[in-house]
């Protein structure tokens, strides 16, 4: 059944916009917390010391999947010293742990291959901040790394017919996908041997059906000889995402593949977080599942994410959202991404999983790419690095797909003048369209 609602959380929105910039790691040394012994003895995460949002009430069953859940977050935190533990207003809970207790977060991230103008957003728009730039008290100490605990919501509500905590990793994740089966979607790609992407994407609020997902990805790729196997891929998202979460609340995401978009697992593929893979870097403000805030239609003052995607010296594949490292993949991970990449993208996606009476999910704000600013979204300037370091728009380049233009579409990639060098908008209401079956 479709439906028209919106869900806008307005208090969220109003309070991230009068928020303050994130954590910086100075290196000092951070006050005691649960240590390597406690977390050894103990099956369970700690509590955040104030919660913000009270935790549902769970029948046996439930109780069940979640003490799987507590299980494999504890084991998978071995060895971390975690500092404090907060809650968000939206209900996240983020683990700030002892930087030094990360194997491999002090990494040094490459050069940056944005400058100061490049993280200037455009006339009438505004740098999109996260839930933990917004709101000071949910910080934690300096020289802690946050790390936004998954908690596998989905699963443990009983909303997919997994049998186990792993059967739902393995098996019942949705992926985001630079093509795949009940899915539309509204972009482009662009084949060229790159060491670094970047885009900065304009993405809306709004609510999704239960089960489907909506976001805006940039990524760097190579297909091999049989994509469903052989895709290896690094991208980054604005997303609305009720496949994996509980809610629609406007995300950064982060994702991988080794082996094709269907094997997924730790070290191998999926979405930050839900697996490991991504080392994360030390200090960071925040981390991939971060609440962000996100344009609404109509208002002059509209929300940029900027990502970037570069690789390092050693071919460690590092995140950024908006000039912040996020944290990298080791080049250990791939094969074909381990030298370069082979191909850019920049899109629109919407996941389905009933495809044949189209979801009402819309794509952007929900709006037709000819809407225009303040409607539509946007990528804003998509630009990769050659393996010599030179800086491209896409050229030659190709429309993602599958795409049906009676539910999302994407204008054509246009020059403008400075900051919009290069843009296209994209965007539609899904299965509200007249046509979109």
């Amino acid at each position: 059944m479709r439906a028209d609602s919106r869900v806008y959380l307005p208090l969220l929105i109003a309070s991230l916009l009068s928020g303050c910039a994130g954590t910086d790691d100075d290196g000092s040394a951070p006050p005691e917390g649960i240590g390597v012994a406690d977390l050894e003895a103990s099956s369970r995460l700690p509590e955040p010391a104030v919660r913000r949002v009270d935790p549902p009430q769970l029948t046996p069953e439930q109780q069940r999947r979640q003490a799987e859940v507590d299980q494999l977050l504890a084991d998978r935190y071995r060895g971390y010293r975690i500092v404090e533990t907060t809650q968000a207003y939206s209900g996240d809970i983020i683990d700030w742990v002892d930087s030094d207790t990360i194997p491999g977060a002090r990494l040094a991230p490459p050069p940056p291959p944005w400058s100061e103008k490049d993280l200037r957003p455009a006339s009438g728009a505004q740098l999109a901040r996260t839930e933990l730039e917004a709101y000071p008290e949910l910080r934690g100490p300096k020289g802690t790394t946050p790390i936004h605990r998954p908690d596998f919501s989905v699963y443990v509500m009983g909303e997919t017919d997994a049998q186990s905590l792993q059967d739902y990793i393995e098996n019942y994740q949705v992926s985001g996908q630079p093509a795949g089966q009940n899915r539309l979607y509204a972009g482009l790609s662009t084949t060229a041997a790159n060491k670094a992407i970047a885009g900065v994407i304009n993405q809306f609020q709004g609510d999704v059906e239960t089960g489907t997902l909506t976001l805006i990805e940039a990524a760097t790729l190579c297909r091999g000889w049989n994509e469903p196997t052989t895709l290896e891929m690094v991208g980054a998202v604005v997303s609305r995402d009720r496949a994996n979460f509980g809610n629609s609340q406007t995300r950064i995401q982060v994702e991988f593949f080794t082996h094709g978009p269907t094997t997924i697992g730790n070290n191998v593929g999926g979405w930050d977080t839900f697996v490991t893979g991504l080392v994360p870097a030390a200090g960071r403000p925040y981390g991939p599942n971060s609440v962000v805030l996100a344009s609404t239609p109509g208002l002059a003052t509209q929300q940029e994410s900027r990502f970037d995607i570069s690789q390092d010296s050693s071919s460690n594949w590092w995140v950024a959202h908006n000039g912040n490292w996020l944290g990298y993949y080791p080049a250990s991970l791939f094969n074909l991404l381990s030298i370069s990449a082979c191909e850019a993208a920049w899109y629109g996606e919407v996941y389905d999983p009933t495809p044949t009476d189209w979801t009402w999910t819309d794509m952007g704000s929900g709006q037709f790419d000819t809407a225009g600013y303040a409607f539509a979204s946007y990528v804003r300037n998509p630009t990769y690095l050659d393996l010599l370091g030179v800086g491209w728009y896409p050229g030659v380049h190709f429309a993602m797909g599958p795409v049906d233009t009676a539910c999302y579409t994407r204008s054509a990639l246009t020059t403008g003048a400075t900051p919009w060098d290069r843009f296209f908008y994209l965007g539609g209401p899904g299965g509200n369209a007249v046509g979109c079956n």
